[in-house]
């Protein structure tokens, strides 16, 4: 497989990670990937039924550490809590009252604390004007509400690392568009927050707008509640957070199809960005460009992320870079199945995709099926109530 390299140096001013050289930085393109259907690289692969006796709704989000499992519906009422497939307890506290939200927006948990952490929306004008996003905490399983926590600015998502902390993307910019053209892009940023105080304990790096409205993607939880997230620019970096540390653990760009430089300033109000970034959407430009850096797995030596053109729903590029070696590979649909198998979260190193809905939907009027599809069709048709599937494999 064909491969670029251009060599950048970074002087990066990162806490428990201050100088930092890099090189031989490759250069990802989609020219150079390989259509592959999903049987043929996946391994480890396992077909988990969520079993419940109630209809489980739409997913929204999915974590899973383990044998746990979290699931919040698409309407931000629930989060389903299950053990080895099985439903445990959910969390269900519409209202105006103490710990009742009216939605549930991002989520995350902490094992060692079994700790449900939960960024919600409670009084909607006073989220709208407020400056910090408020978490709520519910013990697992009993779901009983044990206080909210501040955090600084609005979250675009959360993952706790090291059971104590949590690793956020916020934002100091208001929801309400009276306020997008005043604040500064400069306040999208990357925090480490205390989960007992809600306090920022450090920032790790500002990020453009763009990124922050990204950064459900960009970030993935590894191994022992470590947590790695992507930072996007000319150069994408990727950065291991691990016992208080973060550590630059690869990078890579996409050249001449990189998104504009200027859509990731700092110095550009909300506003003025996000016209910017739609002119520069609508242009004939904008069908080249790539974007990613989603799903970050860094596993010693080896480094993976999923990738896209910016113009095409679907993030169906896998990249891996091992030891001087890469995979490039786009497609990974299964036999008979109308969709591809793509992530919609990582554990450890697997990633796990949710499959839902009827089978009449989900698989094609023919009858061919691989040893894959098979199994899958079989348990998906007999779940309860259609109850939704995982689906956990690796990438050889």
């Amino acid at each position: 497989m064909k491969k670029s390299f251009f060599i950048v140096c970074a002087a990066l001013s990162i806490m428990g990670c201050a100088e930092v050289t890099v090189q031989d930085v490759p250069i990802v393109s989609n020219d150079d990937a390989v259509e592959v259907a999903f049987e043929d690289v996946a391994t480890d692969v396992r077909i988990v039924p969520l079993i419940s006796d109630d209809p489980i709704g739409a997913c929204n989000e999915l974590h899973c550490y383990g044998n746990e499992v979290f699931l919040s519906d698409s309407r931000g009422e629930y989060i389903y809590y299950f053990v080895d497939g099985k439903l445990q307890s959910t969390l269900h506290a519409v209202g105006r009252g103490p710990g009742e939200y009216s939605t549930i927006a991002h989520f995350t948990y902490s094992p060692s604390k079994k700790l449900l952490l939960v960024s919600a929306l409670g009084d909607i004008n006073e989220y709208m004007k407020g400056s910090n996003s408020m978490v709520m905490k519910y013990t697992v399983p009993d779901m009983k509400f044990v206080g909210k926590i501040p955090v600084e600015g609005k979250i675009a998502t959360m993952s706790c690392q090291d059971g104590d902390k949590m690793l956020c993307v916020t934002t100091a910019a208001s929801m309400s568009l009276d306020d997008l053209s005043s604040v500064s892009l400069d306040t999208s940023k990357v925090i480490i927050a205390d989960i007992e105080t809600g306090e920022t304990i450090r920032k790790i790096q500002n990020v453009s707008y763009y990124e922050f409205l990204q950064s459900d993607i960009l970030q993935a939880p590894g191994k022992n509640l470590s947590n790695n997230i992507c930072i996007g620019g000319y150069v994408n970096k990727i950065f291991h957070c691990e016992d208080g540390k973060q550590t630059l653990a690869f990078a890579f760009t996409f050249g001449k199809k990189n998104i504009p430089q200027n859509i990731f300033d700092l110095d550009k109000a909300p506003d003025e960005c996000l016209m910017q970034l739609m002119e520069f959407m609508l242009s004939e430009p904008a069908k080249d460009c790539l974007e990613g850096g989603f799903w970050p797995i860094v596993d010693k030596d080896r480094y993976s992320f999923w990738y896209h053109p910016v113009m095409e729903s679907q993030r169906d590029h896998y990249y891996r870079y091992e030891n001087g070696k890469t995979v490039n590979y786009r497609g990974f649909r299964a036999k008979g199945i109308n969709r591809p198998i793509l992530p919609k979260t990582v554990d450890g190193t697997s990633y796990v995709t949710v499959m839902e809905g009827i089978t009449e939907t989900l698989f094609g009027a023919s009858q061919e099926r691989s040893e894959f599809t098979g199994s899958l069709e079989k348990i998906m048709n007999a779940q309860n109530l259609n109850n939704p599937v995982l689906v956990y494999y690796k990438i050889k």
